[in-house]
């Protein structure tokens, strides 16, 4: 299952998110029981550790991020953990930040956009204005009186300059230049680390930060076919490949492969290579 944050639809009457007609800007995380989970950010993220800590696993590390830190991540698809001490609770802020409000900030920060490495995410120690700012934040959960709309943006600004100025200067532009790239090398990169995500061809879009229909116009230009006759090939193709070196149900493979349900990844599967996956296991078993 993939847990969306923010989520699509703004929460109604739910005292975790700060919210203001149809725009989510905060989620206040929290757990009482340690578990791991696949999050899609929607949108490019700060975090703050409150108690607890927060574990973020990569293919090759996993980052810790403890209250004394401060976690900036890129909007994509992250699996997280929580590690909890008997007898309290994880407990966390994650602040949404636009790529309007990055752009913004490069821009009023006058610097240039050469990077082209990928930062994924940056983990900054947080001094004490940093604390001051979660600390201030964190009510806002306990008293939400007013409308946001106008104050959040500020604080969103607020907590980029503090980080600027606290020593971290390239870590916030790098990891800001990567957070707004339009560059077709990263748009393939995201492609393909994606591509058996159960995620929409508008999500794809946004993660690469284009709109939908330059989306699929860069994408013809780069794969010279759209991106669902892509996809569904590449998937069907993963699929195919389990089905031949594993022993997996055809069920899970499905799923696995980013098919909604057994019954049209058969129909497609069928579509693409003129047989079904049943058929395709009852050679095999023969053999």
């Amino acid at each position: 299952m993939l847990f969306r944050f923010p989520p699509n639809v703004a929460p109604v009457n739910d005292p975790t998110f700060l919210t203001a007609g149809e725009s989510v800007f905060a989620k206040l995380k929290i757990e009482s029981k340690a578990g791991k989970r696949t999050v899609f950010l929607t949108e490019h993220t700060l975090i703050f550790v409150i108690s607890g800590i927060k574990l973020l696993h990569f293919a090759e590390q996993t980052l810790k991020v403890t209250p004394d830190c401060v976690f900036l991540l890129k909007k994509g698809i992250y699996v997280m953990a929580e590690y909890i001490e008997e007898g309290m609770n994880f407990e966390a802020l994650m602040l949404f930040i636009p790529e309007s409000i990055l752009k913004s900030f490069l821009l009023n920060s006058q610097l240039r956009l050469v990077n082209k490495e990928n930062v994924p995410c940056v983990v900054l120690a947080a001094n004490s204005l940093i604390q001051d700012f979660k600390a201030q934040f964190r009510q806002y959960f306990d008293h939400q009186l007013f409308d946001y709309r106008h104050l959040i943006p500020l604080k969103q600004q607020e907590i980029l300059t503090l980080l600027f100025s606290s020593g971290y200067k390239n870590e916030m532009t790098a990891f800001i230049q990567s957070a707004v790239s339009i560059d077709p090398l990263n748009m393939s990169a995201i492609v393909a680390e994606n591509i058996l995500q159960p995620i929409t061809i508008s999500e794809l879009a946004r993660l690469c930060n284009r709109s939908l229909a330059t989306f699929k116009r860069d994408f013809k230009k780069h794969y010279d076919c759209s991106p669902r006759i892509y996809i569904n090939r590449q998937r069907l193709m993963h699929a195919r490949m389990l089905l031949q070196t594993t022993n997996k149900r055809i069920s899970d493979i499905a799923s696995s492969c980013a098919f909604e349900s057994t019954s049209y990844f058969t129909r497609a599967f069928k579509r693409e290579f003129g047989v079904t996956p049943q058929a395709i296991r009852a050679v095999i078993a023969m053999e």
